[in-house]
């Protein structure tokens, strides 16, 4: 059964292939055709080709990197024709957790070793880092978790910390809450003429600023699995959404629907004084020409009163798959082993470049940016809550479409009106409830269709009633 998004990007199912080739001779020089869309990245990838030859001189890697549309489109059509790359970079647009089980529906992997891996090679993992369905098929791993689940991720509050201080307010005292928030982007504007916010708006790029004040007072997800629906009309989330609009009233955001790129360069230029982004955004500024920017980081503010909430520490994603087209497996795997190295060349240069944090490393002792540092050391372990995965319960959800279907009903449709509505200055609330209503009638439907055709899977799976969303899930409640 592919799924829906398959049948969006492909209209040609693809023929599965058995490869069985013997691992290269120490004379043949092998090249490994390795693809992502961490164009920002090229020069590392440069160097890491550099490194892993010369330990491996038999295996050349060849790194292409293309802009994240135009490869989501040229990778389809490459597997299509047969010339998918050895090892490439995906990540689902859907429920990322399913990453491999809709990679592994369309044959387009094989297991990260032919050999199977050691457990030597899995202790460089957090405990319950590999999980059927998630990163496994029937023992066999197909894929690594490559960011950590706590530190990477949405939801921090960055600071040009020259804008701060010119409107007499102190960056190492941020706003805590939603209404001091509110206060200071007034001081701001008042002091300096400077906008207090810069906030992306195209296509989904809202996300960055939804995502930290909406998981300040329930969750950054649209759906809330203490109930098991799709909840964009709650109305902490309602709440959330008035908050942000309450600063476009007040003319404290910088005006217009632009990019993620725009908001960046007016926040490091100084045009405005916060923007909320992620982990990765230190190495960003600098790659965007922003050395000495005075950049300051804090955690997003809450709201004053009632509830509260926080982001989801999930499964970390998987991200790297070995190729079912390749020719090389033996080859691919050697560079896996090598990549994950704790203390390889792979993971120290990542870290001390500043481009994210790792899953299998020592992301304290080898990040150099200080700001990460702070991130790393100070807000990230407040920020996040592990949240129920509803595929530990129930495994057959792996071959589910019921909640891809909803989410993938009207692709983008909850940023699309949240845009809409900041735009405009209308109500959001009855929008709200219409896209809540029709997803979840989706959403339910398909579940019991899927149930009537022998699927293990009801909405059970996606309810926990007594967890709460600032609180690590307990897995013994599955």
């Amino acid at each position: 059964m592919l799924r829906t998004f398959w049948r969006t990007m492909v209209v040609t199912a693809l023929l599965a292939s058995v490869i069985v080739v013997q691992p290269a001779q120490a004379a043949d020089t092998v090249t490994l055709k390795i693809m992502n869309w961490s164009q920002e990245q090229a020069e590392f990838y440069e160097d890491v080709a550099d490194e892993f030859n010369d330990e491996y001189p038999n295996i050349e890697l060849e790194f292409e990197t293309m802009e994240q549309s135009a490869y989501r489109e040229a990778l389809p059509l490459m597997f299509q024709s047969d010339q998918a790359p050895d090892i490439f970079f995906w990540i689902s647009t859907g429920n990322r957790v399913l990453t491999m089980a809709e990679l592994y529906e369309f044959n387009w992997i094989a297991p990260l070793n032919p050999d199977g891996v050691s457990d030597d090679w899995l202790e460089r993992f957090p405990a319950g880092s590999f999980v059927e369905g998630i990163n496994m098929v029937d023992g066999e791993v197909y894929s690594f978790p490559f960011n950590d689940n706590q530190i990477w991720g949405p939801g921090y509050m960055y600071m040009n910390n020259d804008v701060i201080r010119m409107a007499g307010l102190d960056p190492d005292a941020p706003p805590a809450t939603w209404d001091e928030l509110h206060d200071w982007c007034n001081t701001i504007k008042d002091q300096t003429g400077v906008y207090c916010l810069a906030i992306p708006l195209q296509g989904n790029d809202f996300q960055r600023t939804w995502y930290p004040l909406a998981g300040s007072i329930m969750t950054d997800r649209f759906f809330d699995y203490q109930q098991g629906r799709f909840a964009i009309d709650d109305p902490r989330l309602l709440e959330a959404f008035e908050f942000i609009q309450q600063l476009y009233e007040d003319d404290l955001v910088v005006p217009g629907v632009e990019d993620k790129g725009f908001a960046r360069q007016a926040m490091g230029n100084g045009l405005a004084a916060i923007y909320f982004g992620g982990a990765w955004m230190p190495s960003v500024f600098e790659n965007m020409g922003f050395d000495s920017l005075d950049l300051g980081v804090a955690p997003p503010p809450r709201p004053d009163d009632g509830p509260v909430g926080a982001l989801q520490q999930g499964y970390s994603e998987n991200k790297y798959f070995v190729s079912s087209q390749t020719d090389h497996p033996a080859e691919a795997w050697a560079f896996i082993e090598w990549m994950t190295r704790p203390d390889g060349y792979f993971a120290t240069e990542y870290l001390a470049r500043g481009y994210g944090t790792l899953a299998f490393s020592d992301n304290a002792a080898y990040i150099e940016n200080p700001v990460m540092q702070q991130l790393a050391a100070d807000i990230a372990p407040t920020l996040r809550v592990l949240y129920p995965e509803p595929l530990v319960r129930c495994p057959d959800l792996a071959q589910s479409e019921a909640y891809l279907e909803a989410e993938q009903f009207h692709p983008n449709w909850e940023w699309e009106e949240m845009v809409e509505a900041l735009v405009s200055g209308d109500d959001f609330s009855s929008m709200a409830a219409e896209i809540a209503e029709t997803k979840n009638e989706i959403f339910l439907a398909a579940l019991e269709e899927e149930a009537a055709a022998g699927l293990d899977v009801s909405i059970e799976c996606y309810t926990y009633p007594d967890w709460e969303f600032t609180e690590n899930f307990d897995p013994a409640n599955y």
